[in-house]
């Protein structure tokens, strides 16, 4: 079973996608998709949701990525009441249903103290998506229920495990916890489980030294967004889409479906990873992007925009 760096914490530097990332504040599902380099068609998500219904997390993905991933997951223990809990006593096996209709799989449970089984229903969805071929993302969107029902050891030696799952699956792990209620012991403990920890209400990215600039725009996409933004300071990302599809069809009028595949891509990947960096500010409630001031004064990002780097 593969592991990841070290396992130690690092500053989160977007340059280098970690394996396991750990997001303090009010995280959401776009901040843990933004940590896979993969469009949603080409990606596959798992959820654990110790407070939240089915609709609530895939209207939240819906809300905040556009489009929910290849194949899509959720683990969750809203939807298993406590009184059929009580009836079922310990009998708390995964057990997982396709939702009519959609490519959507749920798996209820009772007991967030029970982390074993948890466990369990987790690598079950790993195995399946083992041979797919698509990026996979487990995202743990809040730690409290798990650490009030079975304790802060408990959760240190879950979270462990399911990190040696995750990297021997070459799966990307995101767990969020709220520093509002999570105190600091928790997040100290925590901590050296993951490869970064990324404070996600911080507006301020760390910086990009020479090296990862490059890799960052070694993507073409991405110096078209920044070339298009130096013209125009800010624009719709649908216009920025319908420019990039022009581009790339070499048509004055490319097709809606060309469109969409520009649209998605520059909205899940590739300007949430120029937003992480600094280089554009991104809101995706109003779906506009436009150029950072730490770009406009960044003198070395014309070269990087002029030249080939593929």
């Amino acid at each position: 079973m593969g592991g990841v760096n070290g396992g130690s914490s690092s500053d989160g530097s977007p340059a280098e996608r970690s394996a396991a990332t750990l997001l303090l504040g009010d995280a959401d599902g776009g901040d843990a998709v933004d940590r896979l380099d993969a469009t949603p068609d080409s990606a596959e998500a798992l959820v654990v949701s110790g407070e939240r219904s089915v609709v609530d997390v895939v209207d939240d993905w819906r809300a905040n990525c556009g489009a929910l991933p290849a194949a899509f997951g959720l683990v969750t223990f809203a939807e298993f009441g406590r009184s059929a809990a009580a009836r079922t006593g310990t009998d708390d096996e995964p057990s997982r249903r396709s939702l009519p209709g959609s490519d959507i799989t749920v798996t209820a449970m009772s007991d967030p103290g029970n982390l074993q089984r948890l466990g369990t229903a987790v690598t079950l969805y790993l195995d399946d998506w083992a041979d797919t071929g698509r990026e996979t993302l487990v995202y743990v969107d809040a730690l409290d229920p798990f650490v009030e029902a079975g304790g802060l050891e408990s959760t240190f030696q879950f979270l462990h495990l399911l990190e040696q799952t995750v990297a021997g699956t070459d799966a990307t792990l995101v767990v969020r916890a709220d520093p509002s209620t999570a105190d600091e012991r928790t997040i100290d403990t925590l901590r050296p489980l993951f490869d970064a920890v990324v404070d996600g209400d911080d507006s301020t990215p760390p910086a990009l030294d020479a090296d990862a600039l490059r890799e960052l725009l070694r993507n073409p996409r991405r110096r078209f967004v920044l070339r298009s933004l130096f013209e125009d300071g800010g624009t719709a990302l649908d216009r920025l889409a319908s420019a990039l599809a022009a581009r790339e069809s070499a048509a004055e009028e490319p097709t809606d479906a060309e469109r969409r595949r520009a649209f998605t891509a520059l909205a899940s990947v590739h300007v949430p990873r120029l937003a992480e960096a600094g280089l554009v500010v991104f809101d995706r409630s109003e779906e506009r992007v436009q150029l950072s001031a730490a770009a406009r004064a960044a003198d070395c990002l014309d070269g990087y925009l002029n030249e080939s780097l593929e």
